[in-house]
């Protein structure tokens, strides 16, 4: 079934038109990154994700330049899988399902990261604007896209095991 999945899924280059208005800030992080190094073991990726989410935003063009296969699938468009890898019966966004050649799942990472979040509180307690919240927060895009990297790694090396 998840092979099945991944085959109606969107590769970059077709999700971008679908991006609407926010598929210049996506091109804009993707050119602002250089070519990854590969995750362990991750031969592929699938991820759930909305146009109009800042973290998505964010963990499409991080994907898009790791050296494995990715699709993309709009969750609201698909709730069958956004209901299958919701966390504590929340569909969130971005969420990202690494897995092996043989579409065996290795880990489920459910976005943004724990630094993006540690900025919102902060943001939140300092009482920005929601606009002034998310310019500081497109901002703040290459320590996001390595935090997300640290946690992907994280959840793909085994304990014990450096990489």
């Amino acid at each position: 079934m998840l092979a099945e999945r991944w085959a109606q899924g969107l590769a970059f280059g077709a999700l971008l038109p679908r991006l609407g208005p926010h598929r210049e800030r996506v091109e804009a992080f993707y050119g602002a990154l250089k070519p990854l190094a590969p995750l362990p073991g991750a031969a592929r990726a699938l991820a759930l994700v909305e146009a109009w989410c800042p973290d998505c935003l964010q963990a499409i063009p991080v994907l898009a330049r790791l050296p494995l296969e990715v699709r993309f699938l709009f969750r609201d468009e698909n709730p069958d899988l956004a209901e299958a890898y919701a966390k504590e019966g929340k569909r969130i966004v971005p969420t990202v399902v690494f897995l092996d050649g043989a579409f065996r799942e290795l880990a489920r990472w459910h976005g943004p990261p724990e630094e993006a979040r540690g900025f919102l509180r902060a943001a939140k307690e300092a009482g920005f604007g929601k606009a002034e919240t998310l310019r500081r927060y497109h901002e703040a895009f290459p320590r996001f896209a390595q935090a997300m990297l640290q946690e992907w790694r994280a959840l793909l090396v085994p304990q014990g095991r450096t990489v």
